[in-house]
């Protein structure tokens, strides 16, 4: 969806057409946002004839991003680096720098890593597959598809779904117990027992919520009768060549797992990530939606792609240009989260006169010294992914990771960079 003022105006006008939801006290210190959350119209349409995609030309040379990784890496203590950098809607350059194990194995651009909350947007993309093949409706009370009742005791007459999850607006309480995460734990809390006393699907009620996915994770493999890992395998990894996977020990070429570190030592080892593995009944657990998924930087822009070319990839259309727009959308009022403040789309983000560009959709991620970023330019189908770890973790202007922030700038504001 190339960004245009048209879509500032549908996000500061669209609450006119929802009807609001006062929610009572107690709303989460930390959002900044007040109104209803907006629902875009979702209407697949016919899949255009398939053109040829012309080959990128990458405004930043491979030499150039050679050097901006590298320097951003040394800048910030990481152990390692991944970056791939997308033009025209396609991978163009990759880079990595580092070790993948410490000096030992050195970072290649085809090594696997548990990329943190950028799977949350893996799951949303999962989603746009379901909303294409019409198994799932995004404003349609998740209890269709867990088959059990589902209601924020508060709000009882409020539906809980999949929207309202992936805007985190779904008044679930975000839990950290591994418990929580099977099925049937969820089942009882999203009966009655798990939520705040907010309104599901109202903006005031926005919180980041790890848990929120678990359950949608698990909501859109019931709604399939699929794993999501087979969803999205079908549906988007085996035609654009990716090997990913919701689980790292899942993935095809596991001699391509790189530990994680932080702070100078390991903190997850392969061992551990091998015992990790797809589960194949839909809905069993919750276990890794929220930032479970492992794949390479480049795996990841692949997807990212997809996302800037409105879903198409070498003249076929993956996702339709509507289910890219639904993603895309953002809710009408910023919110704010930790240190920055952005567009809650779904779950993307969206900021504006960001790295000397008019908008960006981006995502990041951490967790045991990961960090990372997806983004792209709506405007010109170019974009950069990174993945770190062993970083130091400080945050830019924009709330993204500075050794992430680093690279991006050199990707999309070459000039200012002095030739990085």
């Amino acid at each position: 969806m190339k960004l245009t003022p048209l879509c500032l105006a549908f996000c500061l006008g669209a609450s006119a057409l929802l009807s609001a939801c006062a929610a009572p006290g107690g709303q989460d210190a930390a959002v900044h946002a007040a109104g209803a959350a907006v629902t875009p119209v979702y209407s697949p349409a016919s899949t255009p004839t398939p053109t040829p995609t012309p080959e990128p030309e990458p405004s930043i040379t491979q030499a150039q991003l050679d050097g901006a990784v590298a320097a951003a890496g040394e800048a910030h203590g990481a152990m390692g680096v991944q970056a791939a950098v997308i033009e025209g809607g396609q991978v163009a350059l990759q880079s990595a720098w580092g070790w993948a194990v410490k000096d030992s194995v050195a970072m290649t651009p085809e090594h696997k890593l548990r990329c943190a909350s950028l799977t949350k947007v893996a799951v949303g993309l999962s989603a746009a597959l379901l909303l294409d093949d019409g198994a799932v409706e995004p404003d349609a009370d998740i209890a269709l598809y867990w088959g059990s009742p589902v209601a924020n005791p508060s709000y009882p007459d409020t539906p809980v779904t999949v929207d309202s999850l992936l805007t985190h607006t779904s008044s679930l309480i975000d839990s950290t117990s591994l418990s929580a995460l099977k099925g049937t734990a969820a089942r009882a809390r999203l009966a009655g027992s798990g939520y705040r006393a907010v309104c599901p699907g109202d903006l005031s009620g926005w919180a980041y919520n790890n848990y929120g996915f678990s359950v949608l994770g698990m909501t859109l493999e019931l709604a399939a009768g699929q794993v999501l890992d087979d969803v999205l395998d079908e549906g988007l990894l085996t035609p654009l060549g990716g090997d990913a996977a919701f689980e790292p020990g899942s993935v095809e070429h596991t001699q391509l797992l790189a530990p994680l570190y932080q702070g100078g030592g390991v903190s997850r080892t392969v061992g551990e990530m091998l015992g990790y593995v797809c589960y194949p009944q839909p809905g069993y657990r919750g276990n890794f939606f929220a930032g479970g998924f492992t794949c390479s930087a480049g795996d990841m822009a692949q997807l990212t792609a997809l996302l800037a070319r409105d879903g198409e990839y070498q003249g076929e259309q993956l996702l339709s240009p509507e289910a890219v727009a639904y993603l895309e959308t953002p809710l009408e009022q910023p919110v704010t989260y930790k240190e920055s403040t952005f567009c809650q789309c779904r779950p993307l983000r969206l900021q504006y006169d960001m790295y000397g560009r008019e908008a960006i959709y981006y995502h990041t991620g951490s967790a045991y010294g990961f960090y990372g970023l997806l983004s792209y330019d709506p405007a010109t189908g170019d974009g950069v992914v990174v993945f770190t770890t062993g970083a130091d973790g400080v945050t830019d202007e924009y709330g993204v990771y500075a050794v992430c922030g680093e690279i991006a700038r050199a990707v999309y504001s070459p000039a200012q960079e002095g030739g990085i």
